[in-house]
């Protein structure tokens, strides 16, 4: 594996990149304030574009760490951030890593993140060696369950009631895809 850090790419309609402070209102206003974007993972929105800034300040520390791979997903068309993916987790030893992903809901159903998703795979897959890539959602996010099918991923299983947000527990469905799989969809 080759550890080289969180590094620009660009697909017909996106360019995946680092935030800088600059991305903080197109964060807030386009995703990050949006319940709906975080009601299936284990965080919470922003309530203002300083919160927004913050969390870009520590990502942009992070940014320093070969090991930090996250993206700005900014639209080419306008150069507007309306989203963000990452590799996280890595595992070294065993060549694997995860995705997570969140896309501004004005954009949902376009195709736009399994472009970001196929991007980001083939980043991991081509550049960094991994051999696995895994997503998983919280039960009841169906437009993330087509986009890990769109990409090729295969269901691995559910973790049942292992989240518990908004006083309701939800279930873990775990998806990966590995090299060789992907390679054949191409």
């Amino acid at each position: 594996m080759e550890l080289i850090g969180t590094q620009t790419i660009e697909t017909e309609r996106l360019l995946l990149r680092k935030y800088t402070l600059n991305d903080a209102e197109d964060m807030y206003n386009n995703w990050a304030k949006y319940e709906d974007c975080f009601k299936y993972l284990p965080w919470e929105p922003c309530v203002s574009t300083h919160e927004a800034e913050e969390r870009i300040k520590k990502w942009i520390e992070l940014y320093k760490e070969n090991t930090f791979y996250q993206w700005g997903i900014e639209l080419i068309e306008n150069k507007e951030i309306i989203g963000f993916i990452n590799l996280h987790n890595i595992d070294e030893d065993n060549y694997s890593a995860e995705t997570t992903y969140i896309l501004s809901p004005k954009f949902w159903n376009k195709g736009i993140m399994t472009e970001a998703v196929n991007a980001v795979l083939k980043f991991g897959f081509e550049c960094l060696g991994l051999n696995r890539i895994s997503a998983e959602f919280y039960s009841g996010n169906d437009n993330s369950q087509k986009v890990m099918l769109k990409i090729n991923m295969t269901y691995e299983g559910t973790l049942r009631e292992r989240y518990f947000k908004s006083g309701s527990f939800y279930d873990s469905i775990q998806y990966s895809v590995f090299k060789k799989d992907w390679e054949q969809k191409l």
